[in-house]
């Protein structure tokens, strides 16, 4: 539990936040206002008449996102999959783009609980990047910081630990410190989390004296993941009873006059039970068998008003059964921001946020006795941000941003 607490928390802290100052973040699936059929129409026939290959990458990853906002987890990974089978071979001209194709299918994978072509996916988008750039270039250190990220999901802290290690011994090297720094960051918080597991009380100190001394001095041009270390120390209090370090940074943002985007100080995990696998009738929200874990989806709505507090959390739209959503709405509702800053006499609007949450399990490599493939009996739930990028503008019916063409809820 705690491992998937760690990795969720500085994944959510870091996604608008630059890695590498050369480097684009990891962008975000963002609601599109075109249909399915426009978006299909432009991919098709740029494929028709020739177009280059960065066209239609882009093309493709616009109807993909497209038909995963609409729930057509399994037809958006298929327009991936034909778009790399055409585009692979020009991953040395174009390597961001046939980068990004990987890794939009490594994300779509995650939903539908298809580790190891998640595994494989983040591989290939690291490995398209470190052919297709000069040596040293942050951005493939940063892929590199990804492929720790999915060994550490898939059930390998150590060798995560290890990637992320070296990652940042070669960034700090290659004059990289934004980079380096944010993989010191990942292993301190994985370092933790393993001893606490563990209860090795002398690791679990070495972790926080790390991310303490980060907190207290990052290198110059990093200094946003100091805060990042502030946030997770806090967090570390606040299970420990102690409040007041989360009160000091709200008190930080606060005295500066607010922050100008949405940054996430505090968050509650989505409190997952250990066990599952119960029948419907016994109460469990999570109950789960073999065959109603595809499609189901929700997209949750929220304010982060002006003193940084959630309000108006609601489920917009789900397909299949949502009593889960909960667990999600929950977690939400916990969470802390900054403060806004105001825009000149007026008073901070606040932002609408909306964010993908999907119901799943992974697939088990072998089950003895039978050859079809089945789920493990121990569920997940995937998220991903999906708010408009006009998200601080004012905020009129949420559905409208999104196709119309959505599954009933059942």
């Amino acid at each position: 539990m705690l491992l998937r607490i760690a990795l969720s928390l500085s994944a959510a802290l870091l996604t608008t936040a630059a890695i590498a100052e050369d480097a684009p973040t990891n962008r975000e699936i963002v609601v599109i206002g075109q249909s399915l059929k426009d978006t299909e129409r432009a991919w098709q026939d740029c494929i028709a008449r020739g177009c280059p290959p960065d066209q239609e990458i882009r093309a493709a990853l616009a109807h993909a996102e497209n038909q995963f906002i609409t729930g057509d987890y399994r037809d958006a990974k298929t327009t991936i999959n034909k778009t790399v089978g055409r585009n692979r071979k020009h991953g040395g001209q174009y390597p961001i783009e046939v980068s990004d194709l990987f890794r939009a299918s490594s994300r779509i994978s995650e939903h539908l609980g298809e580790a190891d072509q998640f595994r494989l996916a983040v591989l290939d988008m690291r490995d398209t990047l470190r052919e297709g750039l000069a040596e040293g270039d942050p951005r493939a250190m940063v892929a590199q910081i990804e492929v720790g990220d999915s060994r550490a999901k898939l059930g390998y802290p150590r060798e995560a630990i290890r990637i992320y290690r070296d990652v940042a011994e070669k960034a700090f090297k290659a004059g990289q410190a934004r980079v380096g720094t944010y993989a010191d960051l990942r292993r301190f918080l994985l370092e933790y989390a393993v001893a606490d597991e563990s209860n090795y009380k002398a690791d679990m100190d070495k972790a926080l004296d790390g991310l303490q001394k980060m907190a207290d001095g990052p290198p110059a041009g990093a200094e946003d993941f100091g805060l990042v270390a502030a946030v997770t120390l806090a967090r570390l209090d606040r299970k420990a009873g102690n409040t007041e370090s989360t009160a000091a940074i709200v008190k930080r943002f606060a005295d500066r006059g607010g922050a100008n985007r949405p940054i996430l100080l505090s968050a509650e995990p989505i409190k997952l039970p250990d066990t599952a696998g119960l029948d419907q009738k016994s109460g469990n929200v999570l109950a789960i068998s073999q065959g109603n874990i595809e499609d189901r989806w929700i997209d949750v709505g929220f304010w982060v008003n002006a003193n940084g507090l959630v309000s108006d959390a609601e489920v917009l739209r789900s397909s299949g059964n949502s009593r889960w959503s909960k667990l999600v709405i929950d977690s939400i509702a916990s969470r802390i921001y900054a403060p806004l800053k105001s825009k000149g006499d007026a008073a901070a609007p606040g932002f609408y946020m909306i964010e993908r949450y999907t119901f799943t399990a992974r697939y088990m490599d072998e089950v003895t006795g039978t050859r079809i493939r089945q789920r493990s009996p121990a569920p997940r739930i995937e998220r991903i941000d999906i708010t408009p990028e006009n998200y601080d503008q004012p905020f009129v019916a949420p559905a409208k941003t999104a196709s119309e063409e959505v599954k009933p809820q059942s």
